[in-house]
């Protein structure tokens, strides 16, 4: 799948996409419990992963509140689908999500595949800005160093 690529960077050009990865309520009920013991204030029943252009957003609720966390795409490590029994899921930096009861394999692989994507779009990109930001904040303390080195009159090797 070809994506558009912005006209003035040449970088491809990624739609803001939500998917729906929560569980399905009987399952929620019935094995959470069993995985997670019995502290609904852990055990997400709505979860809600939003690919930007620039980064991931994953949204839990539970019934104690709402928890969100922010990853840029080179930041998501490996991107791949997992089984465990009979169930798919996928796995990245922001731990297992088996979307429905794990019976979602269709749904698993368009994000596993869209995630990868993003990522080898946005994630290189963003280890390159960090590295040029890295790199422009070296110059100036280099920068700086010179000046302190010329009022004390120091001799540079």
């Amino acid at each position: 799948r070809t994506m558009p690529k912005d006209k003035a960077s040449g970088k491809p050009q990624f739609e803001k996409k939500d998917y729906d990865v929560s569980p399905n309520v009987l399952c929620w009920l019935c094995w959470c419990p069993i995985t997670y013991g019995f502290s609904l204030c852990t055990i997400p029943y709505k979860s809600i992963l939003e690919l930007g252009p620039e980064e991931v957003v994953k949204t839990d609720t539970t019934c104690c509140g709402k928890s969100t966390a922010n990853m840029p795409y080179g930041e998501l490590g490996h991107v791949g689908k997992s089984n465990c029994c009979c169930c798919v899921g996928f796995s990245s930096a922001f731990g297992p999500v088996t979307p429905g009861c794990g019976c979602e394999e269709a749904l698993v692989m368009e994000i596993v595949e869209d995630m990868k994507q993003r990522q080898q779009g946005r994630g290189d990109q963003g280890q390159i800005q960090r590295q040029e930001a890295m790199m422009e904040e070296i110059e100036t303390i280099n920068t700086k160093l010179d000046a302190i080195m010329d009022h004390l009159k120091m001799e540079r090797s």
